[in-house]
Parts: C-alpha cells; structure tokens; sequence
C-alpha cells in the first residue's frame, strides 16, 4: 500500500496563509479509531485529526531523555526513594 501526503497552501491577502493537507493510504482500523474518537467528542472525523494534530504538533516536546531528566519535578529527597527490603 502506496502512501502518499500533499500539501497546498492557499494564499489570502493580508491573512495567514492556511494550507491543505491530503493524506492517502489511510487504513480501515485507523480510520475506524478516528470516527470513534470523533463520535466521543462529537465532532466530525476532520475536525477529530485537525484536533489531535493541533494537540500534537503545538506540544512542547523534549530534545532529549536528558532534557526530560533535568525536567522532573523537585519532588523531596533522594533517601524518600531508597528501596526498603
């Protein structure tokens, strides 16, 4: 199965340029998830993957286990840890 995604950008004067986005190749499962988590939010299978692509791609991410690491919490000590046999 051939899959295959274009983009096309639509110019409007003095606007944000908004761009399309086609996505073929899509699975029947896939596609199946998607209208069911549509139905649960009750929008519409385009507006469910403009929803999780907006969640998605505006989510401040990690660069790297390290960054995630030296992004915990200050949660108490180390000896709050420790195993107890």
């Amino acid at each position: 199965m051939s899959k295959k995604t274009s983009v096309r950008k639509s110019s409007t004067k003095g606007k944000m340029p908004m761009h399309t986005m086609v996505i073929d190749g899509i699975d029947e499962p896939l596609m199946r998830s998607i209208r069911s988590r549509a139905a649960l939010h009750g929008r519409t299978p385009k507006e469910e993957v403009w929803s999780i692509l907006d969640n998605v791609a505006r989510r401040p991410g990690f660069r790297s286990l390290e960054d995630a690491i030296l992004n915990f919490p200050n949660v108490g000590l180390d000896s709050d840890f420790e195993r107890v046999n």
